[in-house]
């Protein structure tokens, strides 16, 4: 059956869009496997891929927060803008150190810092924008057609990279990304937001009482909790395995072209989980219908680290690929539809939080066990606390109640309740768009 989020690409504000988004993407992954396979190269330490995988997500657990705060209070079009076009500064600094072959570890994590201080700033904004984009009818078509463009950036650009670097070294990887940026703030400029609020700009109260607002949203709803406590298990545990990558290629034997062939089978499983999103999949009945793709995920995980062989090392990411993007689409969108649009820059930054906000603390965690047992062992040992989260988190789903009567300050004037809180005069928080 042919669904609408391909129909979307019809109208040509959203496709100016997605296509900008879709190029951005795509240097981005290239840098990613670029930049890995040159940490790799420099130093052979897995700490040291771990430290860069900290230093790029450290500024979202600081930042993502107070973004989705921002999100909400100026024009998300305008800060996508801004976090593109800067984004162009540290990717060419980075792209011009490696094309003179004076490029160091230490310089790597530096630029990795700062494009992580652009990205927390530019995920809540992104995710919350695509409310003003289309209807809300459409809102989660768009999200399906989002995660097919990204997914195939995920296929296209790690086998690009490879054969790039293979060829010309990883130079030409981080240019390449540069334009692409270039390419996303040019597309930004031509779209429109005919869905955007009449009064998007809220300023009758301070940042910090938007921030107890959103925070006690997120306090208040019971699947909420469910859905972001999720997250923030597989992004502790499960996704850190991906700075990792090169060394499970350099223990094959495979090189720069493995690594990339790697990163191309993680790509195409999620690919194919994202056009199965796209073209029909019914709406979770509940957060825990979520739960099973991330205890998928975890367990694709394991039998890759402890596949003996590089075809079933292939399968296993193929298969991880698609779980993960089953999992954090699912939740993406269960989270999309149970906050009211005023409160949905914050609650996205909430996300950010859960997503890539912890990885730092995972980061480290992969990273140290790889140092001292072994990047199979260690990736194994992250697989099986997620499962065993994810597990006890499943059976406490049918316990956890829907809202609490949390009080949150209103910003008109007049305060809001959980869903517990109906019928004693105050006004409940809506749980839909």
């Amino acid at each position: 059956m042919y669904n609408t989020s391909f129909t979307l690409l019809r109208d040509g504000n959203y496709r100016v869009f997605f296509m900008g988004q879709g190029l951005s993407w795509l240097g981005s992954v290239m840098q990613s496997v670029a930049q890995g396979w040159l940490v790799w190269s420099l130093t052979r330490s897995p700490a040291q891929l771990a430290l860069v995988a900290i230093m790029l997500s450290l500024p979202v657990l600081l930042l993502s927060v107070p973004a989705g705060v921002a999100a909400d209070r100026f024009d998300k079009r305008a800060l996508l803008m801004i976090t593109q076009g800067g984004s162009l500064i540290p990717t060419l600094f980075l792209a011009i150190l490696a094309l003179r072959g004076e490029v160091t570890a230490p310089a790597i994590m530096f630029l990795a810092f700062c494009q992580g201080g652009l990205n927390a700033l530019e995920m809540p904004a992104r995710q919350a924008l695509l409310a003003e984009l289309v209807p809300r009818t459409s809102l989660s078509q768009a999200l399906a057609a989002n995660a097919v463009a990204f997914n195939a950036t995920r296929l296209v650009g790690p086998a690009a990279a490879g054969c790039i670097m293979a060829a010309f070294g990883p130079a030409p990887c981080f240019f390449i990304n540069a334009l692409s940026y270039l390419a996303a703030v040019l597309a930004l400029l031509r779209v429109r937001l005919p869905y955007r609020l009449q009064e998007p700009l809220r300023r009758q109260a301070l940042p910090a009482a938007e921030l107890h607002e959103g925070l006690l949203f997120v306090a208040a709803r019971g699947e909420v909790r469910h859905l972001l406590l999720s997250v923030l298990l597989v992004s502790l545990f499960a996704i850190p395995f991906v700075p990792l990558l090169p060394v499970f290629a350099d223990g094959f034997h495979s090189g720069a072209r493995g690594l990339g062939l790697m990163s191309a089978c993680l790509g195409g499983g999620s690919l194919l989980a994202a056009l199965w999103l796209a073209c029909g999949e019914k709406a979770p009945r509940s957060p825990s219908d979520g739960t099973g793709a991330g205890m998928l995920f975890a367990l694709a995980l394991l039998w890759f680290s402890r596949s003996p062989h590089y075809p079933m090392a292939l399968l296993a990411l193929f298969v991880a690929g698609g779980a993960v993007v089953l999992f954090l689409t699912r939740v993406n969108r269960a989270l999309q539809q149970a906050c009211p649009d005023r409160l949905r820059g914050r609650v996205m930054g909430v996300y950010t939080l859960s997503l890539l906000g912890m990885a730092p603390v995972g980061s480290a965690v992969v990273g140290g066990a790889a140092t001292t047992v072994g990047a199979s062992s260690a990736v194994g040992l992250g697989s099986m606390l997620c499962i065993t989260g994810l597990l006890l988190l499943q059976g406490t789903a049918g316990r956890v109640p829907r809202g609490i009567p949390v009080r949150v300050g209103s910003l008109w004037g007049r305060d809001a309740v959980g869903d517990e809180g109906a019928g004693t005069g105050k006004v409940a928080i809506p749980r839909t768009l």
